[in-house]
């Protein structure tokens, strides 16, 4: 693989890690976030997806997604570096 792919890979990679963190750790934030959004703009609320973010087992979503993007991030390293070419 030559070094600027996998460069783009690894900062692609970094990218997909701290987004699944942001949503494993910091959930209550970005829950936060989303619902200060929701609860300013009309527009968003006229969306009727929009209104994940009043649901009880929100927080839980946003934790699987989280979980979901780390294997994501761990398959693409798997398949760019570990994985020979073939």
């Amino acid at each position: 693989m030559p070094t600027s792919k996998a460069v783009q890979t690894v900062v692609f990679s970094a990218f997909f890690y701290v987004c699944g963190w942001l949503c494993i750790f910091k959930t209550e934030m970005l829950i936060e976030w989303r619902r200060k959004t929701y609860n300013k703009s009309k527009l968003v609320q006229a969306n009727p997806i929009s209104s994940l973010v009043t649901k009880p087992w929100y927080p839980i979503f946003i934790q699987g997604c989280g979980v979901f993007i780390w294997l994501w991030a761990l398959l693409i390293d798997y398949l760019a570096f570990i994985r020979p070419a073939g």
